[in-house]
């Protein structure tokens, strides 16, 4: 089941190559970003030094200063409509859809705007249509390749335990390597209420699979759906707390057969703590019923109810620097295996790193996604099939490195990296998956 639960890692020397290039491009952008700034102090009335700024301050985070620059720009010529749409464009980033609405009403009004330039005017305007639409639908797919180290997440010796002794693996059945298509899709619903607490319907419906080329028993799938309110609480009180309780159900399958179905519910809440700091945390539980199977025949072992919690802290260090750390507890008890009863701790935390395009100079910035995290594991009972005098314990180290490039405003590419390596006092369950992966991503 580890095998969904990730994706894609880099070498070990990616990291600080990363990091060396990010503070190159860094240090760039924002000599760039000093220099434009300075030359329009000096020609505050000239539009192409205007419009260079704010194509920069777009490209490196700034929309406000972006916004400034092309208003004054129509201040000192108000019949540029190319301008007006990139106001329309910045103003719908920022969330203010009916600014945005204007400025793009009135560009389209022009006789003169060029063919491409209307074309992503109309394509911004029904963006625009649909955030004000009481009833909205949006989503994201994704597909993409991907090679891993240990593909069935198999241990690396033959050795393991066996009813307390020493017993030897077949080949077959140890870590092996493979390639691999991923894909998934998200599809969102949000009807809003229409009331000043700002609450809505929301609804998800989230679809994975992934096909291995050669270990088909590594194939996994899964459904899942969560539907609920979302509204804000105790106003007045605290600056902004956002609720959310929730239903949720959904299914899986490993080797194309049925693994477990699952149903529960839970609560998510969204809080401002302070200027540029916020946390979301989640607590839920789901029913999971494990059927037995002719390839899993005594699956129904795991039935159970899982209980858990996650918490992210996420801190806006700079305008394209964010930086998070997050924990998470679980805890997963069986209708009848003691042994198979587990509490998971788990903390990390990861950085992400917004910065202009250096190949394209497009106004779309790239981005680097760092995450790291550890969890610990504890069962309650030995497994007398394995060990009868061990209780199994485990330490999860997960690594994941993503790069982000944009194309346009609905299509990303995507490269990451990743390493989950699991080491455990029990030889049967340790192993080192290192994985990469790229793919196409599609959100509408």
């Amino acid at each position: 089941m580890a095998a969904c639960a990730f994706v894609a890692v880099a070498a070990a020397s990616l990291p600080g190559d990363a990091q060396a290039q990010t503070a190159a491009v860094s240090a760039s952008a924002e000599k760039q970003y000093d220099d434009a700034f300075q030359e329009m102090l000096k020609k505050p009335a000239d539009l192409d030094v205007l419009f260079k700024f704010a194509t920069i301050a777009s490209q490196t985070g700034d929309p406000e200063g972006a916004i400034s620059a092309l208003e004054r720009m129509l201040l000192i010529n108000p019949d540029l409509p190319r301008v007006r749409l990139e106001l329309g464009v910045l103003y719908y980033r920022l969330g203010s859809y009916e600014i945005a609405r204007t400025y793009l009403e009135t560009a389209l009004k022009s006789q003169s705007l060029p063919a491409d330039v209307r074309s992503r005017a109309e394509q911004f305007m029904a963006e625009v249509e649909k955030r004000q639409s009481p009833s909205r639908f949006s989503g994201e797919l994704f597909l993409g390749t991907r090679y891993q180290s240990n593909a069935n997440l198999g241990p690396a010796t033959s050795a393991v335990r066996l009813f307390g002794q020493t017993a030897n693996l077949n080949q077959q059945a140890l870590g092996t390597s493979d390639w691999g298509f991923v894909s998934s899709a998200q599809f969102r619903h949000t009807y809003d209420l229409g009331l000043q607490d700002k609450s809505a319907l929301e609804s998800q419906l989230t679809v994975y699979a992934n096909r291995q080329f050669s270990l088909q028993a590594a194939n996994v799938s899964l459904i899942d759906f969560t539907t609920g309110p979302r509204f804000q609480a105790f106003q007045g009180i605290f600056e902004e707390v956002i609720l959310k309780p929730f239903l949720s159900a959904g299914y899986i399958w490993v080797n194309d057969q049925p693994y477990y179905g699952s149903y529960g519910a839970g609560l998510e809440s969204g809080v401002v703590l302070a200027n540029g700091l916020r946390n979301i945390s989640i607590f839920s539980w789901r029913q999971q019923n494990y059927p037995n199977t002719n390839y899993l025949p005594t699956n129904s072992q795991f039935t159970g109810t899982q209980y858990s919690a996650t918490t992210t802290f996420q801190y806006q260090l700079t305008d394209v620097i964010t930086i998070y750390a997050l924990g998470n507890a679980q805890r997963y008890q069986t209708q009848q295996t003691i042994s198979q009863n587990y509490v998971v701790a788990g903390a990390g935390g990861g950085m992400a790193f917004r910065f202009a395009d250096p190949l394209f100079k497009s106004e779309l910035p790239w981005s680097i996604n760092l995450t790291v995290n550890q969890q610990w594991w504890k069962y309650d009972a030995p497994d007398p099939i394995i060990d009868p005098g061990v209780v199994r314990q485990q330490l999860d180290t997960i690594l994941n490195l993503v790069l982000s490039i944009p194309f346009d405003e609905r299509t990303t590419f995507s490269i990451s990296g990743g390493r989950f390596s699991r080491g455990s006092n029990l030889p049967n369950y340790e192993f080192v998956n290192n994985n990469v992966m790229f793919g196409i991503g599609w959100r509408f």
